[in-house]
């Protein structure tokens, strides 16, 4: 695992540890427009579930804790393996309230995309509510293109959204 490990200049980057599912869950619980459906349980079973992945780049999804120098957890990435003969990854990300606007999720997302594709990844993509015009931006700023609409895709209560697709080669 520490082969996955990342340093920014202002975050760590590494697999999600146990003792970190709480305060994901509580991060997650936060994120607009992506309401969480899940217990704090249930986000706790899925971090100890990938502890026993064969790797963290094992066919599904992998958390990554998104670490100030400090330690305190700012944040996460998620990002969703396929087998390596399709050579693709998604990415998702959230980070804590309290952190938000100060450039630290298009920071992770950078690193890891140049990770994903030294390792060998040659299309990552992501998927994001229309109305969460940050998260867009994020993928904007690290050369991700706006790929397709997805018309009232996701349903959040009594109302449908649309999702927006965004794609970036490793030859962009």
């Amino acid at each position: 695992m520490a082969d996955w490990e990342l340093s920014t200049d202002r975050l760590t980057i590494r697999p999600m540890r146990l003792a970190e599912a709480r305060t994901w869950h509580a991060i997650r619980a936060s994120a607009p427009y992506d309401p969480l459906t899940r217990t704090v349980e249930e986000s706790v079973a899925m971090v100890a579930a990938m502890q026993n992945r064969a790797a963290p780049d094992s066919d599904g999804w992998q958390q990554f804790s998104l670490l100030g120098k400090d330690g305190t957890m700012l944040g996460d990435l998620g990002i969703r393996f396929t087998p390596p003969w399709n050579a693709t990854a998604e990415i998702g990300f959230a980070v804590d309230p309290a952190q938000r606007g100060k450039g630290l999720a298009s920071e992770a997302v950078g690193a890891m995309v140049r990770m994903l594709f030294h390792r060998g990844r040659r299309r990552l993509v992501s998927v994001t509510d229309g109305r969460n015009r940050a998260a867009q931006r994020v993928l904007e700023r690290n050369w991700f293109r706006l790929e397709g609409r997805f018309i009232e895709s996701w349903r959040e209560g009594d109302q449908w959204f649309d999702e927006l697709s965004f794609a970036r080669l490793v030859t962009d």
